[in-house]
């Protein structure tokens, strides 16, 4: 397969580069001109006789470009090596189920319990939303690509079975009302078909379609799949973010800043997990930013729809995905500089080793 050429990598490179001034001009589009994202978040698309939402649809579209990129042989190559894979895996799916019910204690113990459940579920969701595609861009050419690209798809695939799964758990232990635990019940509900129709079922389509199509359509193709799911990526952020300008306008600060703050808190911790994972079990530090991204990026796309969907009436739980999203990217960004100066030192480390040893 011919190597890309500058021209197929520009547009891609560029978007990349940008990524986070995108993200914050599509978040303040959506304060300015909220109306366009308002009605696209409310059409549906008719489709033999489904009727189906734009933001599913936009779902479908990122997840299938994700997994269409990832080769079966890279795909089998991280089940071969798979150290990194199970880490990140594991660490991503236990850091839900901790810091959920552990929100909604912290909610509880200040006094807030008529927000512990849609916090706490909002959390649920966000931290146990699939891997972010995007992971595998933050973390360059040093660190296990193919381990985070199996992470982010295994996520995907069995996020059905764990983001109920975690709700469920949330509803057994949040200390609230008999109302909040019904709510985190019947959120968990909600989840599964819109998980499985828009988040599993994209990335396997998408894996058996590169594995069918042939070498070089396939390499074309997977060339300008990252543009077409950026692409689609910032738009659906537009879209989901108009759904949090009602609740600024409605709310006062105080919820909000809660909101922000529960985002802001959970998104470090869950970073900080991931990397004492990589601590405990002394991965190299390729492996160690692999598992830190594995834990800490997740998918806010996934995250805003479903809160939007199992929360309709707890709007202000969008909050906190919103704040998560747009911490997670500067942690991101201090966890892959972090693995890089590791990577930098550690020959220097061995080689003072050897000369005083």
């Amino acid at each position: 397969m011919p190597a890309p050429t500058p021209h197929d990598r520009r547009p891609a490179a560029w978007l990349h580069r940008r990524l986070g001034p995108l993200v914050l001009v599509c978040h303040l589009l959506a304060l300015l001109l909220p109306a366009p994202g308002t009605r696209l978040r409310t059409a549906t698309l008719g489709l033999h006789g489904l009727r189906l939402d734009v933001s599913a649809c936009a779902l479908f579209l990122i997840l299938f470009a994700a997994a269409f990129q990832v080769p079966p042989a890279r795909a089998l190559a991280a089940v071969r090596r798979p150290t990194a894979l199970i880490a990140g895996l594991a660490a991503h799916l236990l850091t839900a189920f901790l810091l959920a019910p552990a929100t909604a204690l912290a909610l509880s113990a200040l006094g807030r319990q008529e927000l512990a459940g849609s916090l706490a579920g909002a959390v649920a969701l966000i931290t146990a939303a699939p891997v972010a595609a995007a992971a595998t861009v933050w973390i360059g050419r040093d660190g296990d690509v193919t381990a985070l690209l199996a992470v982010v798809l295994l996520s995907a695939l069995l996020s059905p079975l764990t983001m109920p799964a975690t709700l469920g758990l949330l509803g057994d232990v949040l200390p609230a009302t008999a109302r909040a635990r019904a709510l985190v019940h019947g959120a968990s509900g909600q989840t599964r078909t819109l998980l499985t129709a828009a988040v599993a079922l994209p990335c396997a389509a998408g894996l058996l379609a590169r594995g069918l199509t042939p070498a070089a359509v396939a390499g074309r193709l997977a060339e300008r799949a990252p543009v077409v799911a950026t692409t689609v990526m910032l738009a659906l952020t537009y879209v989901n973010a108009t759904a949090a300008v009602p609740v600024l306008r409605r709310e006062s600060w105080t919820v909000i800043v809660l909101c922000a703050a529960v985002g802001w808190a959970v998104c470090r911790l869950a970073f900080q997990s991931g990397s004492l994972t990589a601590r405990a079990l002394r991965l190299p530090p390729g492996s160690a930013t692999t598992v830190t991204l594995a834990c800490g990026m997740s998918n806010v796309g996934v995250g805003a729809v479903v809160v939007v969907r199992a929360l309709p009436d707890q709007p202000h739980a969008l909050l906190v995905v919103l704040a998560y999203g747009l911490v997670q990217k500067v942690t991101a960004h201090r966890a892959v500089t972090k693995g890089a100066r590791l990577r930098t030192t550690a020959p220097t480390d061995l080689a003072d080793r050897g000369v005083h040893g």
